[in-house]
């Protein structure tokens, strides 16, 4: 990155060549791409980065009613997202807006795209937005949609707790979460409406409005995993029926020792599902997690069936590593298991020699491993270097590190360095002559902008998102 000085001109040195993207921020600017900058070794490319205006991230809209009348001074829904990733994140928009006297909203998105949007608003069906483009100057980011008014269907839905023996169960809390989407992030999750079955184990949820609904049940222990009902609809005014049971839960007995069989006691062990439930993701569920007592056992009770991972805390006494081993629990049984975690004992040497591209030993460049905590050394006259007592595992397998050399007037160079069998590598990197590049910021005006960040990013990863 570099600063634009009061002139607007920045400059990037030692890069390597090939093809670049650059990319100015900047309060009053948006990001403005200049691709196909080509950079050659040891050469100077010059370039001038004209910034537009910054445009806003904001949408407005038009509610209207069948007739075409403003709906005026009601709260109006809005859930929506783009259909491109940005900066790898899928922008969404999110926003409970009033109408103002003529019916008209205005919302904040996350980001530029290509947008769809579910406008809602009570009394009415929903409406969709569809291709509203967020940052095209040239286009602006309004709609105006007709909303019908719905017709006041409203249901009831009579839900069955059932433990996993199949037996009607008390005192679990039950709420509805309405799904208007196959996205999670247009769920709702409807709080208010919760209740806790009764002594026959049902719930009756009256006035539900027409909608897909799946029913939650906590249960009164946090020892007992959250069910989940079947997706149901209602349509009128009919009484729907739903079971939420509570699944057959198995155990995970296992014991945490080290390499040579000694127990390791007062060690954290959690889990984690491989077959994610979204209402689990939507509620925050977290699944138990245990200490181990002083023989190094533990236990795990009351887990759905499925894949499971047990981890292990870092850093644990003797410096011992993380620790992950899978294991599949079945409904009404116990999965045994030992977990051996592995001390970093075995270390290994990385050395090599750093080459122009000539073939002459480079002296006096940097070299890094990122290793924990980061090591450093220096090319001697022969452009060697070494390290060593270097891990040979990481996070419970072989070790994998990165080697970067730098030296002002050449062009930073890194290579992966995998560790196999224990084995010290050797590696040899060469460095090619720097590229540079001279540039100047500018506004829309041709004038100056100083005291802007600026970025070069080589195209394989701009284009990576």
């Amino acid at each position: 990155m570099a600063y634009t000085d009061e002139q607007g001109n920045f400059t990037f040195e030692n890069l390597r060549p090939g093809e670049y993207w650059l990319v100015a921020f900047g309060k009053d600017f948006r990001n403005q791409l200049r691709k196909n900058i080509v950079v050659e070794a040891g050469k100077t490319t010059e370039v001038v980065i004209v910034a537009p205006k910054e445009l806003p991230k904001t949408v407005g809209g038009q509610i209207l009613d069948e007739e075409g009348k403003p709906l005026a001074n009601v709260m109006v829904k809005v859930r929506g997202k783009a259909n491109a990733i940005v900066s790898g994140t899928i922008p969404h928009a999110f926003a409970d807006s009033p109408t103002d006297n003529e019916g008209r909203i205005n919302f904040a998105v996350q980001d530029f795209g290509h947008y769809s949007l579910t406008i809602q608003v009570d009394g009415y069906e929903p409406a969709k937005v569809d291709g509203l483009v967020v940052g095209d100057e040239k286009v602006a980011p309004e709609f105006v949609v007709k909303l019908k008014r719905a017709k006041e269907i409203k249901g009831t839905v009579e839900v069955q707790v059932l433990s996993a023996n199949g037996s009607p169960m008390k005192g679990v809390w039950v709420a509805p979460i309405r799904k208007q989407g196959e996205d999670v992030f247009e769920w709702e999750w409807q709080v208010e409406r919760g209740q806790f079955s009764d002594k026959n184990g049902l719930v009756r949820f009256n006035d539900l409005p027409a909608g897909n609904y799946t029913f939650v049940g906590i249960p009164p222990s946090d020892r007992l995993p959250i069910a989940v009902s079947p997706t149901v609809t209602v349509t009128n005014a009919e009484k729907v029926k739903v079971t939420i049971s509570f699944p057959p839960t198995g155990r995970i007995a296992g014991k945490l020792v080290d390499e040579k069989g000694n127990p390791i006691a007062g060690e954290f062990v959690s889990v984690w599902r491989e077959e994610p439930v979204e209402e689990e993701r939507l509620l925050g569920y977290d699944f138990p997690n245990a200490v181990t007592s002083s023989d190094g056992s533990f236990v795990l009770e009351n887990l759905p069936e499925g894949t499971y991972t047990i981890i292990t805390s870092f850093g644990a006494t003797g410096g011992l590593m993380t620790t992950w081993q899978r294991v599949y629990v079945r409904k009404g049984e116990t999965a045994k298991v030992t977990v051996t975690v592995r001390s970093e004992t075995t270390t290994v040497s990385i050395v090599g020699e750093v080459i122009d591209s000539s073939g002459k030993p480079v002296s006096g460049a940097t070299v890094l491993v990122n290793s924990e905590p980061m090591l450093r050394a220096v090319t001697d006259e022969n452009g060697r270097f070494s390290f060593s007592e270097i891990p040979a595992t990481r996070f419970g397998g072989p070790a994998t590190y990165y080697v970067t050399v730098m030296k002002p007037g050449f062009a930073p160079r890194s290579e992966t360095v995998k560790i196999d069998d224990g084995k010290s590598p050797e590696v040899r990197l060469m460095l090619e002559p720097g590229a540079l590049i001279e540039g100047q910021l500018v506004n829309e005006k041709g004038e100056p902008v100083g005291g802007m960040p600026v970025y070069a990013v080589p195209k394989e990863l701009a284009c990576a998102g």
